[in-house]
């Protein structure tokens, strides 16, 4: 068949594969003819149209743990909760802040160093031991405790607590074993520093607070270089004294369970714990407002950590303290999130906390924003807590977001309840600020019984017009909109970035 043909032929098919079938005549089809068809059928399931009401909010049930202290001083907590998984915690009372000027990074060092061997077993030997409980030792620290821990099934925790007793006890603090983690511990030191935040918050930290106080608790590098085996063993020994110490456990189990192994464990180590280091007194506030700028040349955008100090956690009105800061900074919705964010669109997010620790206290604000709109985002901020500082202003704390604020404390809290990892750290927290053992069982009343007022008043504290700000960025960019916004610059000693 010739070509001509083939496509002779193709264009026939197509042509008849394409044309429009005829129309049918609507008019001879009864089942359309109808002018008033049938009505629906009623929805079986209309209730779906009314969604249905929130009930009352459950109540948070916190256990309160069962407190023994045994004859040598460790004291022994115990907190039930129906788990597969028992959580195992030591604590001491001594942290970050209990170290000498110099000594920045020694209490982070020594717990890191607890998890690297024992005098019977070695590194690998100990991690093999914590793997055979299908579990891994954890150790950290913060400014006022030190603990290390595991988790374990509840028929193991026998054997898990022998494990953490000599872990504890019989810390091998090899030399080698210390070259090796300080050389990592320097390199993760030097690689954070390369982050603009935590540069600001280095910063800011350590010309609020005195040197010893505003140190971070990883340490500044000079320090660490300087740190030797013999400064980790002084310092184990006078921070894991029996009186310092807490034996934390959080599962299925009970006290009169675990006392035995405790008692026989912990309840015979020896020691008395050492006074406290002398520590300076904390500066005088800052009579006016200071910016110091880290300079990053070429920066495309801006990292500001504002601070100011603010009461340590024992002073009263702390739960007040928690909710203004929540409201202000703390929560999605809060006053700053919603300007900077919601409103004027200068960052993705914006965070304010209220810090508490056993020494000291200090609020903070931190963000990140595009260089060009440094200033003006500065300002919004301060205005924002100037607005919470003083009723006067024109929007005084209501109580629509002090209830949202006390909702949304208490629900974390209950939050902690899912874990008994979380349930361990609420019980170290409770060890290490001396908390009554019920506290927690009774944080959801203290919260809800916080009137505005009180929110009001703990508010009154913050001092905008005071503030230490530290910018991370570019200074070319920034300097002419600050000053002209009334912002003087002072660069941040090269010191403070160590």
């Amino acid at each position: 068949m010739s070509r001509s043909r083939q496509a002779w032929l193709m264009s026939a098919w197509f042509g008849i594969a394409c044309a429009s079938p005829a129309t049918p005549n609507v008019a001879q089809s009864p089942a359309t003819s109808s002018a008033n068809p049938a009505p629906p059928a009623p929805d079986p399931e209309a209730f779906r149209l009314s969604p249905p009401k929130p009930g009352p909010h459950p109540a948070v049930q916190f256990p309160t743990p069962t407190v023994k202290k045994l004859a040598n001083g460790v004291t022994l907590l115990v907190l039930p909760k129906r788990s597969a998984v028992t959580t195992l915690s030591v604590v001491t009372r001594e942290g970050g802040s209990s170290l000498p000027v110099g000594k920045s990074g020694l209490a982070a060092l020594t717990a890191r160093m607890l998890t690297e061997g024992t005098q019977r077993r070695s590194s690998l030997a100990l991690a093999e031991a914590s793997e055979s409980l299908g579990s891994t030792l954890e150790a950290d620290a913060g400014r006022d405790e030190v603990q290390v821990g595991l988790s374990a099934l509840t028929s193991d925790v026998a054997r898990a607590l022998e494990l953490l007793a000599e872990v504890v006890y019989q810390p091998a603090f090899r030399e080698a074993d210390f070259a090796r983690v300080k050389n990592e511990w320097l390199d993760g030191l030097r690689a954070e520093r390369q982050e603009p935040s935590r540069l600001a918050s280095l910063v800011a930290l350590r010309s609020l607070l005195v040197p010893c106080a505003g140190a971070p608790v990883s340490g500044g590098i000079p320090d660490v270089e300087k740190l030797t085996v013999a400064d980790l063993k002084a310092f184990h020994k006078r921070s894991f004294a029996p009186a310092n110490l807490a034996v934390i456990a959080v599962g299925d189990v009970t006290l009169s369970q675990l006392e035995p192994d405790v008692e026989r464990l912990f309840g015979r180590a020896k020691g008395t714990a050492l006074a406290p280091q002398p520590t300076s007194a904390l500066p005088e506030p800052l009579t006016k407002r200071k910016l110091l700028i880290v300079d990053r040349k070429d920066s495309v955008q801006s990292s500001i950590f504002a601070i100011q100090p603010f009461p340590k956690r024992a002073e009263p009105g702390f739960e007040a303290r928690e909710i203004m800061a929540s409201l202000v900074g703390g929560l999605f919705t809060s006053r700053l999130n919603g300007n900077l964010r919601e409103e004027h669109a200068y960052t993705y997010g914006v965070h304010g906390q209220a810090l508490s620790t056993r020494s000291w206290g200090a609020f903070y604000v931190t963000t990140e924003v595009k260089s060009e709109t440094t200033a003006d985002a500065l300002s919004e901020l301060f205005t924002e807590l100037e607005r919470a500082q003083d009723p006067k202003r024109g929007k005084p704390i209501n109580e629509q977001e002090a209830s949202r604020a006390r909702t949304d404390l208490v629900h974390s809290l209950g939050a902690r309840l899912e874990h008994t990892s979380s349930l361990a750290s609420s019980m170290a927290t409770l060890f290490t600020q001396q908390l009554p053992n019920d506290y927690y069982t009774k944080y959801p009343a203290f919260v809800s019984g916080v009137p505005t007022s009180e929110v009001t008043a703990q508010a009154a504290r913050l001092t905008p017009q005071r503030m230490l700000v530290v910018i991370v960025g570019d200074r070319a960019q920034l300097e002419v909109p600050l000053k002209q916004r009334g912002y003087e610059l002072e660069a941040a000693d090269p010191r403070l970035l160590e």
